[in-house]
């Protein structure tokens, strides 16, 4: 590992967090001088006793992405040295294996924030990449002030307090 961080690898999945835990990894980038990899995943699912899928049927989605990612980076990455990055396999595996392919120095992720059941039957990638990696991980959850403001504001409401402020 190495400070000040010269490789960020940015995994995405496309969602908003993904694009705001982009955001956030092109701010280091940037104040670093470091070189950007972005990274996205095709899951390769197999249930037990399936064969596995011949490589040519991921080629429409992997071009895709790969169409995808490109457009992202000349949205977001003018004037940043960066590489895009398809990978087909296990999410968890897949991120693990290209840190460590590129050797990067900082991983800066999106995490959904999910809890109780839906963390149990869904799992958490970024617990895991957080449990394994070999470089620092920054987890990026988004939330909004907007949301955070409007919760707080229901909550108050239905226990009677008021907001005061002073002039």
């Amino acid at each position: 590992m190495a400070f000040p961080y010269k490789t960020i690898l940015c995994p995405l999945d496309f969602d908003e967090n993904s694009l705001v835990a982009l955001d956030r990894a092109v701010e280091l980038a940037r104040h670093f001088d470091s070189s950007l990899i972005l990274l996205h995943v095709l899951p390769l699912v197999i249930s037990l006793g399936e064969v596995a899928p011949l490589a040519g049927m991921y080629e429409d989605q992997e071009k895709a992405a790969r169409a995808k990612l490109a457009d992202i980076a000349k949205q977001k990455l003018a004037g940043l040295k960066h590489v895009e990055h398809v990978y087909v396999g296990d999410v968890i595996e897949s991120i693990l294996n290209a840190q460590n392919k590129h050797q990067s120095d900082l991983m800066v992720m999106a995490t959904h924030g999910r809890t109780g059941l839906a963390r149990v039957f869904l799992g958490s990638v970024a617990e895991a990449i957080v449990r394994k990696a070999t470089c620092p991980v920054l987890m990026i959850r988004d939330e909004s002030p907007e949301t955070h403001t409007e919760g707080t504001k229901d909550l108050k409401a239905e226990s009677g307090q008021t907001e005061q402020t002073c002039d």
